[in-house]
């Protein structure tokens, strides 16, 4: 009697441990779904968007939609044109648990300068002297709207529609407001408001619950800070409009590049075939082109080399300028080769190569996204895409 007692028990805990491994298995297998979902919204968000700013070249979207679906290691299913070839969608698949194949698409659009008419306005009587485009109807300068629009689509993710409610203003429009609203702690003085600058825009954080919230979560992401905690509306864009030269000088350098480093930039850029305003950016961004920078962790020089990486690319002398810019275009160019965009090259030269492949993309962290995202809109020029439909499960 003992002997089947004992044989029982142990049936029933083998019984037991089997539906556990079950049960584990499955829940396994559901995070692994999840995981993958996940995985490839952002992933077709990416495709889309890198397609987008092909537009109107159909052929050249498709080549692009290809080799960044293949390089984050999604199978592109199809790129279609709607709108009379004025957005993309994509649709396309990645590996899920259990062998199955997890799809997604999303649509973007082209947004920007291109139309005649967004150009056609240079900013006057404040502090900012360049050309000046509109979001909601507010004027601000292009740097500061494409960094908007890439804050905007990621907003409208989280369910939120980002409005602007007040962009530039002259110091003739500053002392209008100020004499409706004598008040310096809610109206600056005309010629010492920031808003002269273009960097800033004021953002409806009232209508639509936890705005400003999200906005202190991810502004950063984006470039852009709450100026004033008394002011939550009020954000500015940190990076600037780099509006010297209106923006550009001989050669499609931007202004904002020190004359002693424009014709180096210039050069290293067309040799290794990256977009000059991105390398401009990139090392704007990384020393404020300072060649004797050191950074907290050891990164070093113009560029911010590490020293292991600066020995992988052959640079003897990192704060050599001369050495360092002509290295960060080729290293750059090689993760744009490898990678197959200039957002993912962007991450690589920030996260590391491993990063970008580890997590198909961009790596979700706060500071290489915010990094892409403030080089993008700064030296991007301003062919931007935004999305129009995100990351949904293909129909």
């Amino acid at each position: 009697m003992n002997g089947r007692q004992d044989g029982s028990i142990a049936l029933l805990g083998l019984a037991i441990a089997a539906a556990t491994l079950l049960g584990l298995g499955a829940v396994l297998a559901l995070a692994g779904a999840y995981i993958a979902k996940d995985q490839a919204r952002s992933i077709a968000d990416a495709t889309a968007l890198a397609a987008a700013r092909e537009l109107p070249a159909a052929s050249a979207a498709r080549r692009t939609a290809r080799r960044r679906a293949a390089a984050a290691g999604a199978r592109l299913v199809r790129v279609r044109f709607p709108d009379h070839g004025r957005s993309v969608e994509v649709g396309l698949t990645v590996a899920g648990p259990l062998g199955l194949r997890v799809p997604a698409r999303a649509r973007a659009e082209l947004v920007g300068l291109p139309p005649a008419a967004e150009a056609a306005t240079l900013a006057r009587g404040g502090g900012y002297s360049g050309p000046l485009v509109h979001r909601d109807g507010k004027p601000t300068c292009p740097a500061v709207a494409a960094a908007f629009d890439l804050m905007d689509a990621a907003a409208a993710r989280a369910g939120l529609d980002l409005r602007v409610y007040s962009g530039f203003r002259s110091d003739a429009e500053q002392a209008e407001l100020f004499r409706r609203h004598p008040d310096p702690r809610w109206v600056a003085p005309p010629g010492r408001s920031r808003h002269r600058d273009a960097t800033e825009l004021d953002i409806d954080v009232r209508s639509q619950p936890g705005t400003h919230a999200w906005l202190v979560a991810n502004g950063g992401r984006f470039g852009f800070i709450q100026r004033y905690s008394w002011e939550p509306w009020h954000w500015g864009y940190v990076p600037g409009c780099g509006a010297s030269d209106h923006g550009v000088s001989r050669g499609g350098v931007p202004g904002w590049v020190p004359r002693r480093y424009r014709r180096q930039v210039a050069a290293s850029a067309a040799a290794e075939g990256v977009p000059v305003g991105v390398l401009a950016a990139l090392l704007r961004t990384e020393s404020g082109f300072d060649p004797r920078a050191v950074s907290p962790v050891g990164a070093q020089g113009i560029a911010q080399f590490m020293p292991a990486t600066a020995a992988a690319v052959g640079l003897g002398d990192p704060f050599d300028p001369d050495a360092a810019i002509p290295a960060a275009a080729a290293l750059l160019a090689a993760h744009r080769a490898r990678f197959g965009t200039i957002e993912l090259a962007l991450a690589a030269y920030n996260a590391g190569p491993g990063a970008v492949v580890r997590y198909r993309g961009i790596p979700p962290y706060r500071e290489t996204r915010g990094y892409v995202a403030r080089i993008m809109a700064l030296g991007g020029g301003t062919r931007h895409a935004r999305l129009v439909r995100a990351g949904d499960a293909l129909v």
